[in-house]
Parts: structure tokens; C-alpha cells; sequence
């Protein structure tokens, strides 16, 4: 996928994430062979369910579409870096590459977040796959 098609695709996730009623505005899009298969947003509060993170709820989203808890193949673009809960999850996908917009430490105070980084969790993880940081960032910064 070249930069623009990731572009457009973090774009999609900016929309996404206007739709969310959250403090915090997260959107979410998964890609498979540069073809949408989710878009989400997160709805913890209106949903009353404190996993309905934009992440957790596109992967099963795309899990339905592809018949299949194993994401391998696809990317997933997020407006926000995910927490320990998301990113545990998308590598329990099999994800193939993570975009993110916005560090959480830029938007998330330290004692309301499990402070572990990426990078971090990626020292004990069982599947590596690509982080692209900071994508679109200041795009992303709207929705804060």
C-alpha cells in the first residue's frame, strides 16, 4: 500500500473516530488486499461496556468478514496509539502492520492509563508486526 492510499485510509479513521461521544474521540479502520473490512470507533460510555474500544470492536468486525479470529495480511489504522488491551489483542490477530496518529501519552494522563509502551510490550511479545507512529498526527489532533 503506498502513502497515499494510508492517507486516505487514517482519513477514514478520523471519520470514524467524529462519530464517537467519548472524552476521548478514537476511530479505527482495518484493511485487507487495500480493501476496507471494518471501521469503528470507540462507545464505552454509550455502549456501557468498558471493552468497546474502536480496536477491539473492528477486529471483530473484520473477524466476521474474513470467517476467521487471525487477521494475518491486514493493517489497521487507528486516530489514537492503543492501550495494553488493544494492542494485546490486535497481536493475538495476527495484524500485519499498526498505524496510529496520536501518542497516548499525549492525550491520556499517566494515572488513568496501564503505562506500558509499545515498544515495551513488544520485548515480551509472541508476534511482531509493523508500528508506524505518529501517522497523520496533526490530522489526528482535531479530534483532542
Amino acid at each position: 500500500m503506498n502513502e497515499e492510499q494510508s492517507k486516505k485510509i487514517m482519513r477514514l479513521a478520523i471519520e470514524e473516530a467524529k462519530k464517537s461521544s467519548e472524552p476521548l474521540k478514537c476511530g479505527v479502520v482495518i484493511v485487507k488486499n487495500e480493501e476496507v473490512i471494518a471501521k469503528t470507533y470507540n462507545s464505552q460510555r454509550e455502549s456501557k461496556n468498558s471493552s468497546a474500544h474502536a480496536e477491539i470492536k473492528a477486529l471483530g468486525v473484520a473477524g466476521q468478514i474474513v470467517d476467521n479470529k487471525n487477521l494475518d495480511g491486514c493493517d489497521i489504522f487507528c486516530t489514537c496509539e492503543p492501550c495494553i488491551m488493544c494492542v494485546s489483542a490486535i497481536t493475538f490477530a495476527k495484524i500485519r502492520r499498526l498505524y496510529y496518529g496520536i501518542s497516548l501519552s499525549d492525550v491520556s494522563p499517566k494515572d488513568k492509563r496501564i503505562d506500558i509502551s509499545i515498544d515495551e510490550f513488544f520485548q515480551k511479545s509472541p508476534h511482531k508486526f509493523e508500528v508506524i507512529k505518529n501517522f497523520l498526527e496533526e490530522e489526528c489532533k482535531v479530534l483532542i
